[in-house]
C-alpha cells in the first residue's frame, strides 16, 4: 500500500513538472503567410496573420525596387490598404532613393495627409510620423515624385510598426499600382523576430511566366551552405535603413533589409545610442564579412565622452562587435544577419572621469573598457565578447525539474 502511494505521488509530481515546463518555455505560435509569388499591376497582395496577441510588437516593411527613366515621374502605390488591426504607439516611415523630389500621400476616409520635399544631391527622402495607426481601409498609401536625372531605378520603402490591438487572426491586403515590373520585398517582425520574408515579382500582364529570375531573388540556403544569390554583383552594395542612420555594405548579396525597432534587454552598464536594426532575410550569411555602420548622433551633453561600439543581439543576449570609428561613423564586420545597434558604455560606471580622453563635440570617442578595472583602449582592439545577461526563467525551471526528478528516482529506489 505504501509502495503504491509512493508511486502515485511520484507520477503526480512528474506530471506537475511536465505542465510547468510546457508553460514556462516561451513559444512562437505566431504564423504569417503571404500570397502570391507573381503579380501584375493592379494585383492584390495578402498577408495572413494567425495567433498574434494583443500588445505584441508588430512591424511590416514593404520595399519596392523598379526600373524607371531618369528625369521621369514615378508612382509606387499600395492602395486599398486593408488592416483589421490597430498599432498603438506606432510609427509610419517612408523612404526613397534616386529621386529629386518625393511626396508621401495617405488617405483614409475624409482624412488626407501629404508630405513632400526636394531630396537634394544625395537623392534620398525620409519621413517618420509617430502616432497610433488605426485599423480600417486606407484608400491611398502612395509614394510619388521625380527620378533623378541619369538614374535608371528607384527604391521605395514603407514601414508600419507598433503594438498590435485587435483580432488575433487577420489579413492585411493591398493593391499594387503605379509600376509594371520590378520586385516587392515583404518582411514581418513579431516581437523582434522575423516571421516572414518574401519577394514578390511584378510582371506586365501577359508576360511569360518563364522569364529570367529577378536580380534581387534570394532563395533560402540549404543546411550547411552560405546564402546563395541568382546574380552576384561584382562591386559592394550599400543597403540603408529607412532613417539613413544605419547601413550594411556587402558583396555577393543582392538584398539586405534593415527594419528599425527598439533596443531591448540592454545590459545595465550599456546605453542604447541608436534604435535596433534587424537584418532580413534572417538566413543571410556574409562571406566575405559585410560592414555594418552607424551614424553617431550629436551628443546632448557635449562635455561627456562616450565609448561607442556596435552591439549584436542574438540568442537572448547582447555581444560586442569589433568596431572602429572614423569621423561621425562607427563600423564593424559582421558575418550573419541579426539585430544590431550603436551602443556606448555608461560613463559613470565604466569610464573614470579623471582618465577619459576629451574629444571635440564633432568627433565620436573611440574608447571602450576591456576589463572590470576601468581601462581605456581603442575600439579597434576590442574582440567580440558576450554581454552579461540574466538566464531565462525557463532554464531555472528545467534545472529545478531535473534536480527534483533525480530526487524522485533516488526516493523510489529506497
Amino acid at each position: 500500500m505504501m509502495k503504491r502511494q509512493k508511486q502515485t505521488c511520484a507520477y503526480t509530481v512528474a506530471l506537475f513538472l511536465a505542465v510547468v515546463l510546457v508553460l514556462s518555455v516561451p513559444s512562437s505560435a505566431v504564423s504569417v503567410s503571404e500570397s502570391p509569388d507573381v503579380i501584375s499591376r493592379g494585383g492584390q497582395v495578402t498577408v495572413s496573420i494567425r495567433d498574434l496577441k494583443n500588445n505584441d510588437a508588430f512591424s511590416l516593411l514593404i520595399e519596392g525596387r523598379f526600373a524607371v527613366a531618369g528625369g521621369s515621374d514615378f508612382l509606387f502605390a499600395t492602395d486599398n490598404f486593408r488592416m483589421p488591426i490597430s498599432l498603438t504607439r506606432g510609427e509610419l516611415i517612408a523612404y526613397t532613393e534616386n529621386t529629386s523630389e518625393t511626396m508621401l500621400n495617405v488617405k483614409k476616409g475624409n482624412i488626407t495627409v501629404g508630405v513632400g520635399k526636394m531630396t537634394g544631391p544625395d537623392g534620398t527622402f525620409s519621413y517618420s510620423d509617430k502616432r497610433d495607426i488605426g485599423s480600417g481601409t486606407y484608400e491611398k498609401m502612395r509614394l510619388t515624385g521625380t527620378v533623378q536625372p541619369g538614374k535608371t531605378s528607384v527604391l521605395t520603402r514603407l514601414q508600419l510598426s507598433g503594438s498590435k490591438i485587435g483580432p488575433d487572426d487577420s489579413e492585411i491586403s493591398f493593391v499594387v499600382e503605379g509600376i509594371d515590373a520590378g520586385s516587392i520585398f515583404l518582411t514581418v517582425l513579431v516581437n523582434d523576430r522575423q516571421e516572414m520574408f518574401k519577394e514578390i515579382t511584378l510582371r506586365p500582364a501577359g508576360a511569360s511566366a518563364t522569364a529570367a529570375p529577378d536580380q534581387y531573388l534570394i532563395p533560402p540556403p540549404t543546411p550547411g551552405t552560405a546564402t546563395p544569390s541568382t546574380q552576384k554583383p561584382a562591386v559592394p552594395q550599400t543597403f540603408s535603413s529607412v532613417d539613413q542612420l544605419a547601413s550594411v555594405t556587402a558583396v555577393n548579396i543582392p538584398y539586405v533589409g534593415l527594419i528599425r525597432g527598439a533596443a531591448k534587454q540592454v545590459p545595465p552598464e550599456w546605453l542604447a545610442v541608436s534604435s535596433a536594426y534587424t537584418l532580413s532575410p534572417d538566413y543571410l550569411t556574409f562571406a566575405p564579412p559585410a560592414t555594418v555602420s552607424f551614424t553617431v548622433p550629436a551628443p546632448s551633453d557635449p562635455g561627456t565622452t562616450y565609448a561607442y561600439f556596435i552591439g549584436r543581439f542574438g540568442d537572448g543576449q547582447w555581444s560586442t562587435v569589433k568596431s572602429t570609428a572614423a569621423g561621425a561613423k562607427v563600423s564593424g564586420p559582421i558575418e550573419r544577419a541579426g539585430t544590431y545597434a550603436l551602443m556606448a558604455f555608461r560613463p559613470e560606471s565604466t569610464i573614470p572621469a579623471t582618465s577619459a580622453p576629451t574629444a571635440p563635440a564633432t568627433t565620436p570617442a573611440v574608447t571602450m573598457t576591456l576589463a572590470e578595472t576601468p581601462k581605456i583602449a581603442s575600439i579597434a582592439q576590442a574582440e567580440p565578447t558576450a554581454a552579461p545577461t540574466k538566464a531565462p526563467l525557463s532554464w531555472f525551471v528545467v534545472a529545478g525539474a531535473l534536480a527534483i526528478s533525480v530526487g524522485i528516482v533516488l526516493w523510489k529506489k529506497k
